[in-house]
């Protein structure tokens, strides 16, 4: 309604102004829900956000993430809230903003200022638009996992939602990431761009070993030791992070991990490599660069593993962008740029 708007309006020039500001030395956080009830004629005007907002008290009352103010369409406060403990974990909203986002349907409309003074707007348990770096940004979540999932399979939808809500946790984390959902065709042929040390399975072990020999110009057959399996390779010095990573992901697909747990392994430095149902075949990976890539190391990473998948590259300013090789193999090409 109009008087909804206005009220929106009002709350986000507001929430702007403390995005600016802190209080007792830190930067404050707020959860606002907008809801379809009118306050009472009677209704105390010092509840009134143009008089609540005003004073610092208000810093103090709501964070976003656990609790929450309800105000009516008119502006005024009408009760605390407490998000609910449990969570849609595929609601397409950022992870720490998921059991907000459950109480934002029907004709509620939420709000939230973050830490950093990005500013948050939801509706029907899904972010809409939000506020980052200065700038106005719209989520059209559907439309992009529809240009990220257009090959057929019966794991593609579920593997490329689950990547690209991934993505979005990473990029509202701010810590960077890359990922890669590999075609089927293409699952050794992007081997040659991985280190033997990142491989979390024996069946890329087998192909990097046998790659390595290949490789070795002075290689005599009756001078190679027993090679070691993979679960004694897991065992040396140099394999820590893999052997526990293995031991973290277990033998679950991408998207059958907790959210929150996708969020960790993407936030380790290097690109995280998924085949094309769902299994995890690197984590933190270090990418060998193709000659002639251009852009920082996380981009040239992106756009190099584009020619075996879809790509999605996460920076650490939350700026998110989505690549694939054209149908010809002749370039990369960009399928979205969110922030």
């Amino acid at each position: 309604t109009e008087t909804a708007n206005k009220t929106l309006h009002e709350l986000l020039t507001y929430l702007e102004n403390w995005g600016h500001r802190t209080y007792e030395g830190g930067h404050i956080t707020f959860g606002f829900i907008i809801s379809s009830n009118r306050a009472g004629t009677q209704t105390n005007s010092n509840l009134h956000i143009n008089n609540m907002l005003k004073s610092d008290f208000a810093a103090l009352l709501s964070d976003g993430i656990n609790t929450v103010l309800e105000l009516s369409r008119d502006g005024f406060l009408m009760k605390y809230l407490t998000v609910p403990k449990q969570f849609d974990q595929a609601l397409l909203v950022p992870y720490d903003f998921i059991r907000f986002a459950s109480l934002c349907h029907g004709n509620k409309i939420g709000v939230c200022l973050l830490a950093n003074g990005d500013i948050l707007l939801f509706k029907e348990k899904t972010l809409l638009f939000a506020k980052r770096n200065g700038k106005w940004v719209s989520f059209s979540h559907e439309e992009i996992i529809s240009k990220l999932a257009d090959r057929t399979g019966e794991y593609t939808q579920d593997v490329r939602k689950s990547i690209y809500l991934s993505a979005l946790d990473t990029s509202f984390a701010k810590t960077g990431g890359c990922i890669v959902h590999l075609n089927k065709e293409d699952y050794y042929n992007v081997l040659k761009h991985i280190d033997i040390c990142d491989c979390l399975n024996s069946t890329c072990y087998d192909y990097k070993l046998q790659e390595n020999i290949n490789q070795s110009f002075f290689f005599d057959a009756t001078q190679v030791k027993e090679t070691p399996t993979f679960e004694q390779f897991l065992r040396e010095d140099k394999m820590t992070k893999s052997a526990n990573l293995i031991q973290l992901i277990g033998n679950r697909k991408f998207y059958d991990l907790d959210r929150k747990l996708r969020l960790e392994l993407m936030s380790i430095d290097g690109a995280t490599v998924v085949d094309a149902d769902g299994n995890i075949l690197a984590v933190g990976a270090i990418i060998n660069i193709e000659a002639g890539s251009t852009g920082g190391g996380r981009l040239a990473a992106a756009k190099t593993l584009s020619k075996y998948g879809m790509s999605i590259k996460i920076s650490n300013d939350g700026r998110m962008e989505g690549f694939r090789m054209d149908k010809n193999k002749l370039r990369v090409r960009p399928l979205f740029v969110l922030g």
